[in-house]
């Protein structure tokens, strides 16, 4: 049998690929913890105050990976709580770019009360090098005080990372 030995190197003396692989590299990492709990009782989506990033991509063809952590609390029976994300470029409207079944979680119990970790995530091609705000937003199935949602509820450190990926 015949050892192949690429760009005449061993299979243990590679670290790296190729520099002509310009695509999927992680360029940027941005992150943002955040502990105060955000309440809604509205059931359209509003943003989650202080639940933001920013960054500006390098390149228009960059990717935006997205991911947030924090706790989902329906706060009683039968609500149902929704989390998505929206964007915002240089200073313009905000956009909802989360959809039907990427980018948004929920929260529900039909008997009672529950408190669950939500995590949204979704990847984004902004195509613009200008500063873009993600934000969280967050709404409940059923609106008024009896349909009152929050995120983070105990406070604890919720968590949202940006990552450019070269595209």
């Amino acid at each position: 049998m015949a050892i192949i030995k690429p760009n005449n190197n061993t299979i243990s003396a590679i670290t790296a690929l190729p520099a002509a692989i310009t695509t999927g590299k992680v360029l940027q990492v941005v992150t943002n913890d955040h502990s105060t709990r955000f309440v809604t009782s509205s059931t359209s989506y509003v943003a989650a105050t202080g639940y933001d990033i920013v960054i500006t991509p390098s390149a228009t063809s960059s990717k935006i990976f997205l991911i947030s952590s924090g706790q989902g609390d329906n706060e009683g029976s039968g609500r149902i709580m929704y989390g998505t994300f929206y964007r915002t470029i240089s200073g313009g409207s905000a956009t909802h770019i989360g959809g039907d079944v990427e980018g948004i979680a929920q929260v529900y119990e039909a008997d009672g009360r529950v408190q669950a970790p939500m995590t949204l995530s979704m990847l984004d091609s902004p195509s613009t090098t200008s500063a873009i705000t993600y934000q969280i937003y967050i709404r409940t199935q059923t609106g008024g005080s009896g349909g009152q949602v929050s995120y983070n509820n105990n406070e604890g450190s919720a968590k949202f990372t940006a990552f450019e990926i070269a595209g």
